[in-house]
């Protein structure tokens, strides 16, 4: 089932849902277990976009107990754009079959021209509570070539782990393959 709702200027989606379910006569035992598709009736997924002009996008993907009475996944993601400035924020959770995750997220990126590019990312483990990682890279981008510089910090819970840090050059050649240097950093 779904519902869209469009611009009239140029037919664009303004707002859109959707949801679904798998429903079957019989328990289908060749499907994996970790989900319910395999069941007589699946949990509910769906999702909402929200776009109500070039500049700000916000999408919602969710899953829902067969039973309506849990939720199994939130996955929502703002992208917000202004001028050359791109910030995206997402919130991310997952609970009973699907895992036991939950974070937020933001990356904020500034496009100097259609070729280059400088962006920041980072994460939070909410169940953790501790920052996960620290993404900085510089992008040149054409269409046959992608050249970055990337600077990674990551962190972890477990005490045996101590925090990483990482910066490499990377190189794509289109349609080619990828290769990267090792970390510079020690």
């Amino acid at each position: 089932m779904d519902f869209e709702k469009k611009r009239k200027e140029n037919n664009d989606a303004f707002l859109s849902s959707k949801i679904g379910a798998v429903f079957r006569d019989e328990i289908n035992e060749n499907l994996p277990l970790t989900s319910t598709l395999g069941k007589k009736q699946s949990d509910f997924v769906g999702e909402i976009n929200f776009v109500p002009n070039s500049n700000l996008k916000l999408d919602y993907n969710y899953s829902l107990k067969n039973d309506l009475n849990a939720i199994n996944l939130h996955n929502f993601e703002t992208t917000f754009l202004v001028n050359n400035f791109v910030n995206t924020f997402t919130f991310y959770e997952e609970n009973n079959l699907l895992g036991d995750k939950s974070y937020y997220e933001n990356e904020f990126a500034y496009n100097f021209n259609k070729k280059n590019s400088l962006s920041f990312k980072t994460r939070n483990n909410k169940k953790e509570n501790l920052t996960e990682f620290y993404n900085l890279i510089y992008q040149y981008k054409t269409d046959c070539l992608v050249a970055s510089l990337r600077y990674n910090k990551e962190y972890y819970s477990n005490s045996t782990k101590k925090p990483n840090e990482e910066l490499f050059f990377n190189i794509t050649l289109i349609p080619l393959g990828s290769t990267q240097t090792e970390s510079i950093i020690d």
